[in-house]
């Protein structure tokens, strides 16, 4: 399944908390209804919830959601995408606890722990977040989104030499991984300015070590642009050694000292 890629680092939290809007869920109909019954009107209600979320309504779409689970309680989409909605409003607290329920129904599933671990990442609570992160890429190490959130995991406990090669790893399977999309809407990643300009970084690193000299230069102006702290160590980081008599590079960042002088 691909992953749509969320922005969730600067998710506003809006004025009404998702466990409100549970309240003014009717209550379902009653359960002596067959359980074919029961399925489908729960999938008729996720549709509903589908569209408001794609219209970006996140409360009507939680509602929707919260609907649905009433006659499919043991669903983990319906979990996870509940989940995923109560993030684009910034209620983590919320989406953590219907990530876990999520895994609770089915604990082999990739979307639930990888999103469990980005909830907790962004509360900054770095060590389940590495447990749950560690366990999704335990089934699915091709996820180049759950590296990245583990890479930020790692970074939170400057963890750096962890990081970066969960960084890499994110970028060998996914070079543009900061701007992939898809349509599937279950798949959250963090993101915060200071990951893209050192994956930016890391663009240009990779590049130069593939020949592609003008790649490289362009996502060191990009790195630049991101404010990136370590630009400088262009000049101590063997892998750039190409760059080096490049003037270009010094109108991106300039040497000092005794590296000016090289």
């Amino acid at each position: 399944m691909k992953s749509l890629i969320l922005t969730l680092a600067t998710a506003a939290t809006l004025a009404i908390p998702i466990a409100a809007a549970r309240a003014e869920v009717p209550p379902a109909l009653p359960t002596s209804l067959a359980a074919d019954t029961r399925q489908q009107l729960a999938r008729n209600l996720e549709l509903k919830a589908d569209v408001a979320r794609a219209r970006e309504q996140y409360y009507i779409a939680a509602n929707w959601y919260i609907a649905a689970l009433r006659y499919d309680a043991a669903n983990p989409s319906l979990y996870i995408k509940l989940g995923i909605t109560e993030m684009k409003i910034g209620d983590m607290d919320t989406a953590r606890k219907d990530f876990a329920l999520a895994v609770k129904h089915d604990p082999s599933n990739v979307d639930a722990l990888n999103n469990l671990g980005a909830v907790y990442t962004l509360q900054r609570r770095y060590r389940p977040a590495v447990r749950y992160l560690k366990e999704a890429l335990a089934l699915d190490e091709s996820k180049a989104a759950t590296h990245l959130n583990l890479a930020e995991a790692w970074a939170g406990q400057k963890q750096m030499d962890r990081a970066m090669t969960e960084y890499a790893r994110a970028l060998e399977l996914d070079a543009d991984i900061l701007n992939s999309t898809d349509k599937e809407g279950v798949f959250a990643q963090v993101s915060t300015p200071e990951q893209k300009a050192l994956v930016s970084f890391m663009i240009a690193r990779a590049y130069v070590k593939r020949g592609n000299i003008e790649g490289a230069l362009d996502y060191l102006r990009q790195a630049k642009e991101q404010h990136y702290k370590e630009l400088a160590s262009v000049y101590t980081d063997p892998a750039f050694t190409p760059l080096w008599k490049d003037p270009r590079l010094a109108e991106i960042v300039k040497p000092q000292g005794e590296i000016a002088k090289r």
